[in-house]
């Protein structure tokens, strides 16, 4: 009888801490999808509010801006659909700005890639006086808000005769600290031997950061990529200070210019804003994936 109670005395601390375990799961998954929903939610009533026709949204912001509803009524399920919002934000205005903000994108991407890889290398693996303290000034940079850097950026630009032209924005976005940072940081992780052993093999320095110390960084490069083109993407600060033609405006800020004129037709735009921003999210996850079961295989 004795060793019966114990056994089963044993048997019952056992199973409190695996219930313990499972209600802990449980628990998890709930916190998850309820951060889900509370995440994805407002992207799905976009999407559907998009679709609605323009006089159900046009009733709806008159109800909001005139009879004092706080909110505009949403379904899971609209009840109509309709490509009205979206045929006539496509048009000639929308497809430059769009092009603008392609093009800044691309460009400050395509040249700050470059620059913050090989200073991120320096910075992680030469050796050279004041290293510390420019890297710490460097960073420090990053602290600094955008007003405070305005003044001097345009008295540089102005001189540059940079002033009013995509390059007003597309040289200080390629030279941000961001990318540096985080180069320095995925880079400081390859070994000191892997980069002696290349240099023993006659690798030179470019052939040893192309060809051996990007593969080793490829989740690093993933990183700064999603950083930089959501960034870029979104980034107003820099065109409303250094650009006046509106030919050169993004579609970031013709979102805003079009939600004080007319806030019903900001639903379709906003999608098609948030359009590339998702489908590059998704690209650059798949790629990690990727990456991290090619590792797990070695």
């Amino acid at each position: 009888m004795g060793k019966s109670n114990s056994m089963r005395k044993r048997a019952v601390r056992a199973e409190k801490p695996m219930r313990c375990k499972g209600f802990m799961r449980y628990l998890q998954w709930a916190v998850a999808a309820l951060v889900l929903i509370i995440v994805l939610y407002p992207i799905y009533q976009l999407l559907i509010l998009s679709l609605r026709p323009l006089v159900d949204i046009r009733h709806y912001i008159y109800q909001v801006q005139s009879r004092g509803v706080r909110f505009i009524p949403v379904y899971l399920i609209p009840r109509a659909f309709s490509f009205e919002q979206y045929l006539l934000t496509v048009d000639d205005v929308f497809l430059r700005a769009y092009g603008v903000a392609v093009l800044y994108t691309m460009a400050v991407t395509a040249i700050h890639f470059p620059i913050a890889f090989v200073l991120g290398f320096s910075f992680a693996k030469l050796r050279f006086l004041g290293k510390d303290v420019l890297f710490f000034l460097f960073i420090a940079s990053m602290v600094l808000p955008f007003h405070v850097t305005v003044v001097p950026l345009n008295q540089v630009l102005h001189r540059l005769g940079l002033f009013d032209t995509p390059w007003a924005v597309i040289l200080p976005g390629a030279f941000a600290p961001l990318g540096v940072f985080l180069f320095r940081q995925f880079i400081s992780q390859v070994p000191d031997e892997t980069l002696e052993a290349a240099a023993i093999d006659g690798a030179g320095l470019l052939r040893t950061l192309v060809f051996i110390v990007l593969p080793m960084i490829r989740y690093g490069l993933s990183v700064f990529l999603l950083l930089t083109i959501t960034l870029q993407w979104g980034a107003i600060e820099p065109v409303l200070a250094f650009v006046r033609q509106e030919e050169w405006r993004p579609v970031s800020l013709l979102l805003r210019d079009m939600m004080a004129r007319n806030p019903s037709g900001i639903f379709a735009p906003g999608v098609l804003y948030m359009l590339p921003m998702l489908l590059v999210y998704g690209a650059v996850r798949t790629a990690q994936k990727k990456i991290k079961d090619e590792t797990t295989s070695l």
